[in-house]
Formats: C-alpha cells, sequence, structure tokens
C-alpha cells in the first residue's frame, strides 16, 4: 500500500523504511516521486525527497546514538530560532526519529574557492549566528564531553594527553562566559548562497551557548583552515565583533579551543571507527 501511494522509482524505494513512509503518508504533502541521498552529511542520514506538486523537502535521519533526545530538543527549539530570524530552513514535521525540513535551493559555499572573499563570507556568517539571542542550547560543557568520550570508548586513554586536556576543558568551561548562540560545526558544506545572493544556514545540531572563540576554533578546524586562512577569518571576525578583549588575546583564546578541539575530534574519529 506504501509503494501505491508514493510512486518512486524501484531503485530507491529501500532508502526508506516502511515506518518512516507511514510517517510521510501521514504528513499529506503529496506523493512522493524521487529518493535522492544527500551525500554531504556525517552524522545523521539525509535525503531530498521530490513530490509530484514540485515540492522539495529534506529527510533528516537521526543518529540518536549521537546525540540523545534531552539534546535534540535544544537542537530543535535553536533550529526553530534560527529559523524565525531568516537564517535557516524551516522544520516542517518533526518526531522522534527523523526531521523534515524544507529544501533551500542554491550553491553550498564549499563548491566556491577558498578565497579572502570567502573567508570575509564566512566571518560576516559567524557574526549573524552570534547577534541571535542565547537561547534554548545547552552550555558548554568541554569536561563533560571529553569524560563521555573516555567513557564511550572502553579503552584506557594515554593518562598524560588525557589528563592534559581534560584540566584545559576545567579551565575554558570556569572562565567562558556562555552568553553567545554558537552553531558549533559551521563547515562551509553547512553554508548555502540562494540565487538572489542571501545565505542560509544548515544543521544546528552542535548548537551550544559559548564565548564567540568556541565557534571561531570549530570553524577552523572542520573547514581544515591552513594558518594564513585561520589568521584572515579570526582578524576579520574580530573587526566585526565589538568585544572586551584585544586582539591577542581574542587570537589566544581561539588557539586554545582549537587545541583541544583536535584532540576531541581525534576521539570522535577513534569512536566513530569502534561504531562502525
Amino acid at each position: 500500500m506504501i509503494n501505491s501511494y508514493y510512486k518512486i522509482l524501484d531503485t530507491n524505494v529501500d532508502l526508506l523504511t516502511t515506518e518512516e513512509w507511514h510517517w510521510l503518508h501521514k504528513l499529506d504533502l503529496g506523493k512522493v516521486i524521487d529518493v535522492q541521498p544527500l551525500p554531504e552529511a556525517i552524522t545523521n542520514q539525509v535525503f531530498l525527497l521530490r513530490f509530484d506538486n514540485h515540492r522539495l523537502f529534506v529527510f533528516k535521519r537521526l543518529n540518536l546514538m549521537a546525540r540523545d533526545q534531552h539534546k535534540r530538543k535544544h537542537e530543535l527549539a535553536v533550529q526553530h530560532l534560527a529559523y524565525e530570524r531568516g537564517l535557516s530552513a524551516k522544520v516542517v514535521a518533526y518526531c522522534q526519529h527523523y526531521y523534515l525540513l524544507s529544501y533551500i535551493q542554491g550553491k553550498v559555499l564549499s563548491q566556491y574557492p577558498r578565497s579572502d572573499l570567502t573567508i570575509k563570507l564566512l566571518a560576516k556568517q559567524l557574526y549573524r549566528i552570534h547577534q541571535l539571542p542565547a537561547l534554548y542550547a545547552e552550555q558548554q560543557a568541554l569536561t563533560q564531553e571529553l569524560l563521555n568520550l573516555q567513557q564511550s570508548l572502553g579503552e584506557k586513554l594515554q593518562s598524560d594527553g588525557f589528563e592534559y586536556f581534560l584540566h584545559l576543558a576545567k579551565k575554558l568551561d570556569m572562565r567562558s562566559q556562555k552568553k553567545t548562540l554558537c552553531h558549533g560545526d559551521l563547515s562551509l558544506k553547512n553554508l548555502i548562497r540562494e540565487e538572489k545572493g542571501s545565505i542560509k544556514i544548515l544543521d544546528w545540531e552542535y548548537s551550544v551557548l559559548a564565548d564567540p572563540s568556541y565557534d571561531l576554533a570549530w570553524c577552523c578546524l572542520i573547514n581544515h583552515f591552513n594558518q594564513q586562512q585561520k589568521a584572515s577569518l579570526i582578524k576579520t571576525y574580530y573587526q566585526l565583533h565589538r568585544m572586551p578583549l584585544s586582539y591577542m588575546q581574542f587570537k589566544q583564546e581561539c588557539e586554545l579551543y582549537l587545541s583541544i578541539f583536535t584532540y576531541i575530534n581525534q576521539l570522535w574519529e577513534r569512536r566513530f571507527v569502534q561504531n562502525h
């Protein structure tokens, strides 16, 4: 019965489960005529759905191992806030296991050359995000994140390295003002330039209340910026954002966060390999 309602290509039927087809059927948005996986997604599985009424939606199957339901509620609230402020896609429907979002037509910024213009554009998006009210997201908790990773890996980590970064995490958690809503995963793949030129920001899954330097450091790491690109992003952002720190102090904060994020990312990769 599901296959007769969703007139999709036979080769795409198995991309979604029967339960997922039932859920989509209840939304009464039309008939799905095509399903295509979006390969850029890492944590979750994401698909583009094309309906017979020419509407497009993004179906996001959530990785429940990566984020628990408590964190998902925070993510959803931040996503709604970003949409209301014109920064992101609309959540059309959601449940415990998946989201359906409006599709944003445009070009992903990772497809552009990594020029000074692209770096400056990225700095402006960080500034836009940081102007949002510091609501809904959980507070920075690097110490707990490290301890959770240690427990989930189920192995003895190199004591010297782990203890050093645990001490640094406690230090950063203590002195963070936690007054800025940070995206926490601002890859160039999460930015789309619409045909009219405006920029939309995707995937608010790792949003957190922290200091701006938290977001700058993650942004440098996940985009694999070289030293020149890092310096350009930090300097451009600093010129946009008035803050009590001097430029050198802000740069040093970014470097501290970058060092601990590099270590956390290594642990995440080790955990990911173990789970697969």
